[in-house]
């Protein structure tokens, strides 16, 4: 008895199966375009081009520490009325004391931000990406490399890793069926 034939309406069809078969990889791939989504979505700077840069006059800064004794370190410009902040993994790695001999308040000083943040919603402060002072050839952080930092993260390696895993599993499971199919046919 012959087997009869697909119908098609001229376009070729790809059988995607949806089974308890496929359901592991299925949800690998939700998984994966759900973190995307999450980093899209929550992700303030993407780019390097969605960083302003900016001179101004350094009226105060400030090196503290939060009552909880997490850092809080700060500068203010006279040109702009909110406060920077360095971003909360940085303070780890930026020299406090290098910052007080190099730079006293009146000096001019160079700063990357981002133009996406809300200052309704951030309260008055925005994330300092890029830090430097040009008259005196220093950069004490620039935003290239913060940004490429922000965005080489473990979320962004779970997310490849998830999609390749979902895809390499749901093609596995596609070529065991047709293997099946085969050996029943035959």
């Amino acid at each position: 008895m012959s087997r009869r034939g697909r119908r098609t309406l001229g376009v070729p069809t790809f059988p995607m199966p949806i089974s308890g078969r496929f359901m592991p990889a299925i949800i690998l791939i939700v998984l994966g375009l759900g973190l995307l989504m999450y980093k899209t979505l929550t992700q303030e700077v993407r780019h390097e081009q969605d960083l302003a840069a900016r001179e101004g006059t350094l009226t105060n800064y400030s090196f503290k520490k939060t009552p909880e004794g997490e850092p809080d370190y700060g500068i203010w410009l006279k040109e702009f009325s909110e406060r920077f902040e360095l971003l909360s993994g940085q303070e780890a790695t930026f020299d406090t004391t290098a910052f007080k001999a190099a730079l006293k308040p009146g000096d001019r000083v160079r700063v990357e931000y981002s133009t996406r943040e809300d200052m309704l919603e951030t309260g008055g402060t925005r994330k300092l990406y890029g830090l430097s002072a040009p008259a005196k050839n220093l950069t004490f952080f620039s935003g290239k490399d913060i940004v490429a930092q922000v965005n080489s993260g473990g979320i962004t390696y779970a997310i490849y890793g998830l999609l390749a895993a979902g895809i390499a599993l749901y093609i596995w499971q596609l070529v065991r069926l047709k293997r099946q199919r085969e050996e029943y046919e035959d």
